[in-house]
C-alpha cells in the first residue's frame, strides 16, 4: 500500500544528513580548534549551553518535528537549516580568522578661533591645532588558555576621555567575542565591575574601542579582557603599565 505523501520518509541515509554535518563540522573544529572544544565543557554556563543544544537537537528531531510536520522530506530540510545555522553560529567562528586594520582614531582640535568680533585688522585668527591622543600604558596580550599575541595600549585623549587600542593582535577565533575594562591588574573575568565597551571586531589586526565616559581607567589599575560571552570563558587579557 502507498503511504499519502505527507506521510512518506526519505531514505534513511538522506535523514542522516543533518547530524552528519553537525558532526563533520565539530570534527573539523576539534581538529583545527582543539582550544574550543574544551571550552564547550569549561564552565557551568558553556556545560549547559552544549547540553541545552544537544538535548534541544533530539527533542526537536524526535519528539516535535514528527509531531507538527508528517512530510519526512521537509522534516529533514528543516533540520538541515538548523544544522547550518549551527555550524554559521557556534562553529564556524572558531576556525575561520577575521582581520580588522583601523587608523589611530583622528586627533581632536583644543584650540578655538577667536570670534570674528574680536579680530582687527592686525590680527590673525588662531589656527586650531589638533593633538595627539597620549599613550599612557602599554602591554603584551596573553592568552588564556587560548592562542593570543599583540599589544594593547591604553590612550588618553587631549579632552581626557580614553580609548583603548589592540595593536598587532592575533587572537585565537572564537564565537561571541567581547571587550571589556575591568578594575584591577590581570583580571580574567568582567565580574560585576567590568566595563563592556564593544564586540570584538576582528580576532587579527588592528582596533580601537572607546571607554565609556566616566570611567576612570589609569595604568596598571585597569585589565583590558577579552572574553567569550557564549560560553563565559576568559580568551586573553593584558593590564597596561
Amino acid at each position: 500500500m502507498t503511504l499519502p505523501s505527507a506521510d512518506r520518509r526519505p531514505p534513511r541515509w538522506i535523514e542522516l544528513i543533518p547530524p552528519i554535518v553537525l558532526l563533520v563540522a565539530f570534527g573539523v573544529m576539534a581538529a583545527i580548534r582543539p582550544n574550543a572544544v574544551r571550552d564547550l565543557f569549561s564552565g557551568t554556563q558553556a556545560i549547559a549551553v552544549t547540553a541545552g543544544i544537544v538535548i534541544g537537537w533530539l527533542l526537536l528531531s524526535r519528539v516535535v518535528l514528527p509531531r507538527l510536520i508528517r512530510n519526512g522530506w521537509l522534516r529533514v530540510g528543516v533540520l538541515s537549516a538548523l544544522a547550518v545555522g549551527l555550524v554559521l553560529v557556534l562553529i564556524l567562528p572558531t576556525v575561520v580568522d577575521k582581520k580588522v586594520v583601523e587608523a589611530l582614531p583622528e586627533a581632536r582640535n583644543t584650540a578655538q578661533p577667536e570670534p570674528e568680533t574680536s579680530e582687527t585688522p592686525d590680527e590673525k585668527p588662531v589656527t586650531p591645532v589638533p593633538s595627539e591622543p597620549v599613550a599612557l600604558g602599554t602591554a603584551s596580550l596573553r592568552g588564556i588558555d587560548h592562542d593570543a599575541s599583540g599589544t594593547v595600549v591604553l590612550y588618553e585623549r587631549p579632552d581626557g576621555s580614553h580609548f583603548v587600542g589592540l595593536e598587532g593582535i592575533d587572537i585565537e577565533p572564537g564565537p561571541d567575542y567581547r571587550v571589556y575594562v575591568v578594575p584591577g591588574a590581570n583580571r580574567e573575568s568582567p565580574g560585576d565591575d567590568g566595563v563592556f565597551l564593544e564586540d570584538l571586531r576582528g580576532n587579527q589586526g588592528t582596533q580601537f574601542y572607546d571607554v565609556p565616559a566616566g570611567t576612570a581607567v589609569s595604568p596598571g589599575d585597569w585589565t583590558v579582557l577579552v572574553w567569550c560571552r557564549a560560553f563565559a570563558v576568559p580568551i586573553a587579557n593584558a593590564t597596561p603599565t
